[in-house]
C-alpha cells in the first residue's frame, strides 16, 4: 500500500456554513424548547439560519465541486449500499458526501427552510415575538404554519440526535473519521485507488453569495431599517 497522502477535501465555505449551521440550530432547538434567551435572540438567530440555508443553496450552484446540489442526489440503492458497507465495515474513502450522507443533507436542508421560513410568518402564544412577515397572510394559513413549526422543531430534534449518533458511528464502528476533515478541509487518502480530482471555488465567490444571501433575507427580514 502506498504512504498516506494528504488531499484537501472541504474548501472553507462549506466548513464554515457547517459549523455555524450546527451551533445556530442547537441554540433554537435549546431556545424554543426551553425558552433561554427566548425573546432576545430566538427570531434573530432564526433568520441567520435562513441565511446560512439561502448561502448553501447559492454555494451548491457555483461553489466548489464536491458542494453542488446535484452531486447529493444518487440512488437511493446507492445509499442503502453504502450502509451496507458501513455495517461490514468496509467502507470506502470519498472526497466528499457519501450517497447516504449526501440525503442526510439534502433532508436537513429542506427541514431548516420549513423552519426558518414559517418562522417569518408566525409569532409565540402570547405574540411577544413576531416573525418579520407576521400579519401577512390569513389567520386559517398562519395557524398552519405555526403548527407546522413546532412540529418540524420536534422532528429536527431527531433528525440532528440521530446525526450525531452516526458521526460518532462512522468514527468509532466504521473507523471513519468524519469531524476532522471538517474542521481541518483535508483528510488522509489511505484507499490505493487515485484520488478523485476535485474542483475548488474560489474563496472570492463564497464571500460574494455570503453577501447576497445576507442582502436578500435582511431585506425581508428588515435588518436595513
Amino acid at each position: 500500500m502506498k504512504e498516506p497522502e494528504l488531499i484537501r477535501i472541504w474548501d472553507i465555505w462549506v466548513r464554515a456554513f457547517h459549523w455555524s449551521l450546527a451551533i445556530s440550530v442547537t441554540f433554537m432547538l435549546i431556545s424554543g424548547a426551553t425558552g433561554w434567551l427566548f425573546f432576545d435572540w430566538h427570531r434573530t438567530i432564526g433568520e441567520v439560519v435562513m441565511m446560512l440555508v439561502l448561502f448553501r443553496l447559492l454555494w451548491g450552484v457555483v461553489g466548489s465541486g464536491n458542494a453542488r446540489l446535484w452531486v447529493l442526489f444518487s440512488h437511493p440503492r446507492e445509499a442503502l449500499k453504502h450502509l451496507g458497507s458501513l455495517f461490514k465495515r468496509r467502507l470506502h474513502a470519498e472526497r466528499g458526501h457519501n450517497a447516504a450522507g449526501s440525503w442526510a443533507v439534502v433532508l436537513m436542508l429542506v427541514m431548516l427552510a420549513v423552519q426558518a421560513g414559517t418562522g417569518f410568518f408566525i409569532a409565540d402564544e402570547d405574540e411577544f415575538i413576531e416573525g418579520a412577515l407576521y400579519g401577512n397572510l390569513s389567520g386559517s394559513v398562519t395557524d398552519l404554519l405555526y403548527r407546522i413549526h413546532h412540529t418540524n422543531a420536534e422532528l429536527l430534534q431527531i433528525v440532528a440526535i440521530v446525526h450525531v449518533v452516526m458521526v460518532f458511528a462512522y468514527l468509532i464502528y466504521g473507523r471513519q473519521n468524519l469531524i476532522l476533515p471538517m474542521v481541518r478541509g483535508s483528510m488522509k487518502w489511505l484507499s490505493d485507488t487515485a484520488v478523485p480530482q476535485m474542483f475548488f471555488q474560489a474563496n472570492w465567490v463564497g464571500a460574494l453569495m455570503l453577501v447576497m444571501s445576507g442582502a436578500i433575507v435582511g431585506y425581508f427580514a428588515g435588518w436595513y431599517g
